[in-house]
């Protein structure tokens, strides 16, 4: 997809008045401000401690971003939109509510994991002649949440809540709503645009909250069925039920009947099959069988065997993969299975013998223990051939309390654009950055500062030149660039060039004093 085809998709989906509108004033600040007060009063009310209010607190904000993601899948290619809300106003507050709310979710009674807990759940499971199996999916999920139904649902639940904090109901039912209400906004091309409705995308909360709401919403559900599903179970949005086939419209209208926000989609099995996450049901003589289950969009590309990574890396993403394959499978298939895989990875350059081994040390070492050693510190290097293989295997560290794992620096993410919105120079912050040095006008000064801020580069910018304004006074030898301006008469260049971003402050000092 080209740019200027991306841009009229993306255009297309916020100029949607019926779902988002034009903000004419950035409520960033205001929005930094009332997630401060509200963390403010968490203290008072000594709900966190010290260090929990400094991670809460926002003081370098910036709006959440949009982009879209293509659905290849799909005629047309539409795009998905994606909310980024790092670093937005609440953002670290969401997170606050989502550890909170997420206790209420660990005893669902619909809820999988992943494609290998629904096998576990439905694994030689009994299907009658007179039943069909049948997968619902919600048209998108978060926009189509109403707030305020979120926010009861949420009080109705409040006396389990309540044993995971001690926050008032009314402060924590405020705070809910500020996350979820007041969020609701993110900028695209350079404008700020509001969700009319619904929960915010991108935000740490809604994931929690929507199945709060999907779980409720699925108990009214089964005791309003004259027939219930026999077996049915939830990831996120996606649901999968065994009913009886005369029930299926009616079940697709009740589940329609509860929000005219929320409309669910139905699949029904064809000859037999269903997929349903990575996974293909399937029913024979009866029983419902489990196979692997790959999109025909599917590009089968993963890892290259020569590609530039360490070979521990390229070797666990072919293992990872053979295991995944054959834990979602039954045995039935495996045959089959493992021809595909082989095909899979010869694709992506890996030698057969090398294939052959993989998937024989996966019947060998299926019930392999994790060996994760809470007591190493685990550090991580930029890839270089052969030189980090002489680091790993090296003496220059202690390999009984340091663990190296080698990243790519080459990643997808550098090679192709970058389709969010630039957050602007000034507004950035946890960087390294570069000033220069004017000269008094007749002479070139060739001298640079070069400085690590935690704000943003404007508020160190404007302290720089409050610094130099009072270059008369005691606090003008507050940094070395103000002290320089008084010793010479110098003015800086405050165009300023940024050379590093990192969040660590260590990391961070360390870079300064490298550059």
């Amino acid at each position: 997809m080209n740019k200027a085809e991306y841009d009229t998709k993306m255009q297309s989906i916020v100029n949607n008045i019926c779902t988002y509108r034009i903000l004419k004033r950035d409520p960033t600040s205001k929005l930094q401000d009332k997630n401060n007060e509200i963390v403010e009063r968490l203290y008072n009310n000594k709900a966190i401690d010290l260090k929990e209010k400094n991670n809460l607190i926002s003081k370098t904000a910036n709006p959440p971003r949009i982009y879209g993601l293509p659905k290849i899948n799909k005629e047309g290619i539409p795009l998905r939109p994606i909310c980024s809300s790092i670093k937005s106003p609440s953002y670290n507050l969401c997170k606050y509510v989502a550890n909170i709310l997420r206790n209420i979710t660990k005893s669902s009674n619909y809820n999988v994991k992943d494609a290998i807990d629904f096998k576990n759940r439905i694994k030689d499971s009994y299907i009658y002649d007179d039943e069909s199996l049948v997968s619902f999916d919600i048209v998108s999920l978060f926009p189509s949440i109403p707030v305020d139904l979120a926010i009861n649902i949420i009080a109705s639940k409040w006396n389990d809540i309540k044993e995971h904090t001690n926050l008032s109901k009314d402060l924590f039912l405020s705070m809910v709503k500020f996350c979820i209400k007041d969020n609701r906004y993110f900028k695209y091309n350079g404008k700020l645009f509001e969700q009319l409705s619904g929960m915010p995308m991108g935000s740490p909360a809604s994931p929690v909250i929507a199945d709060i709401v999907m779980e409720d919403l699925l108990t009214k559900f089964e005791s309003d069925c004259s027939n219930k599903p026999r077996l049915l179970t939830k990831y996120v949005d996606d649901l999968f039920a065994i009913i009886k086939t005369e029930d299926i419209d009616k079940m697709l209208t009740l589940l329609n009947s509860y929000q005219k926000t929320i409309k669910f989609t139905i699949e029904i099995e064809k000859d037999g099959n269903l997929p349903y996450l990575d996974t293909l049901v399937i029913r024979k003589n009866n029983r419902l069988k489990i196979d692997w289950y790959a999109k025909p969009t599917s590009s089968g590309r993963l890892i290259n065997y020569n590609s530039k990574h360490e070979r521990k890396t390229i070797l666990n993403t072919a293992t990872n993969f053979i295991r995944r394959v054959l834990i979602i499978s039954d045995k039935h298939f495996h045959k089959r299975n493992k021809n595909i895989i082989q095909q899979i990875l010869e694709q992506n350059e890996f030698p057969s013998c090398l294939i052959r081994k993989v998937i024989q040390n996966y019947y060998v070492r299926t019930d392999k223990e994790n060996t994760y050693n809470e007591n190493k510190v685990y550090k991580t290097a930029t890839y270089v051939p052969g030189i980090s293989e002489r680091i790993k295997h090296s003496n220059i560290y202690d390999k009984e309390k340091v663990q190296l794992a080698f990243t790519c620096s080459n990643t997808l993410g550098k090679m192709y654009s970058n389709t969010k919105d630039k957050i602007p120079r000034c507004e950035k912050s946890d960087v390294i950055y570069k000033i220069s040095c004017n000269g008094d006008g007749s002479h070139l000064c060739h001298k640079v500062y070069v400085g690590t801020t935690k704000t943003k580069l404007k508020t160190r910018i404007s302290a720089h030149k409050s610094n130099i304004k009072l270059r008369n006074s005691s606090t003008d030898n507050k940094t070395a660039l103000s002290a320089h301006c008084r010793d010479t008469g110098h003015y800086p260049d405050f165009d300023v060039a940024i050379l590093q971003k990192e969040k660590n402050y260590n990391k961070r000092f360390i870079l300064e004093i490298c550059t």
